[in-house]
């Protein structure tokens, strides 16, 4: 048996099958705009069925989870805001994927679904309290107490690149004015690589101008808003991902001395556990079929 599942970004759409060790197969990567288009939602379970279809898997699947860059509403039903994909705000996606597959259809956050991969991936003891900050376009956010995903009151909690900052009135695409995303995110890297090194490709930026004052500022600042979470939460282990962190060059040395400076100390400071979470594509398609599993009682974990 295999759950299925499937991450959805701005740019792509990843999906495939996980067996109950959390072994992935049948993986394939399309253009998310090729996919949802029109009726975004009907669209998705049509590619989904599809997908079953062509694999021959239909008496195979468990359970389908997909993963959103987008706020869940708390009973992991509704997509509330979604800004780099459209036709799902406020669609009760849940339901429209379980009416057209007949399968149990869960709904993620794709930070969650990143923490889940790398608690498998690096064989990380659940217990106690765990962050992953994953800094790509945003800055994405997750958090585990006592082996369960934190998601709030509302189940929007984890949103670490909307914390407010003084004196800066930039709009983020939340619409909210002064987000720290809006200059800690890869979108904020890319204009300052637009800007100020239009000579270097955004790829090998951290390569070849690490040691710039622009640079180290913005270093200096990713590693601010962490340790705000970490000063709050006391957690034992920090996951630091996505595809900021993940380039060529990245300082991972220099952001951990950041951080480890503005945590208070001696404690959380002194016992906290640092992992760097690599990127290989594959990893919210695994993280969700590991959250398929475990809603319906089986842990790979």
């Amino acid at each position: 048996m295999y759950t299925i599942g499937i991450d959805i970004g701005g740019t792509s759409l990843r999906i495939g099958l996980i067996d109950a060790e959390g072994v992935l197969s049948r993986f394939e990567k399309v253009p998310q705009a090729d996919i949802l288009r029109g009726n975004a939602p009907e669209r998705l379970a049509e590619f989904i069925g599809q997908y079953i279809h062509k694999n021959d898997v239909k008496n195979k699947v468990a359970a389908v989870c997909a993963a959103f860059p987008a706020a869940v509403d708390r009973n992991r039903a509704v997509v509330l805001n979604a800004p780099n994909i459209e036709g799902f705000n406020g669609v009760d996606v849940k339901a429209v994927l379980s009416e057209k597959l007949q399968y149990p259809v869960f709904i993620e956050k794709d930070t969650n679904t990143l923490l889940l991969y790398d608690l498998y991936r690096h064989k990380i003891d659940m217990g106690g309290v765990i962050i992953g900050v994953y800094a790509g376009t945003g800055l994405g956010n997750a958090i585990m107490i006592d082996g369960n995903l934190f998601t709030g009151s509302n189940g929007v909690a984890g949103e670490l690149g909307h914390i407010p900052a003084w004196d800066c009135g930039e709009v983020c695409s939340c619409g909210n004015p002064g987000c720290v995303e809006t200059f800690v995110g890869g979108k904020y890297l890319a204009n300052l690589q637009s800007e100020h090194f239009s000579d270097v490709q955004i790829g090998e930026l951290f390569e070849k101008r690490a040691s710039h004052p622009l640079l180290g500022k913005y270093i200096r600042r990713l590693a601010s808003v962490i340790a705000t979470e970490i000063n709050i939460l006391d957690p034992g282990t920090v996951i630091l991902g996505g595809g900021v962190i993940s380039m060529p060059g990245f300082p991972s040395d220099t952001l951990i001395g950041y951080i480890r400076r503005y945590t208070r100390k001696p404690l959380p400071e002194s016992k906290l556990k640092f992992i760097f979470s690599k990127n290989d594509g594959e990893n919210g398609v695994i993280g969700a079929g590991i959250i398929a599993w475990r809603q319906i009682g089986r842990n790979c974990l």
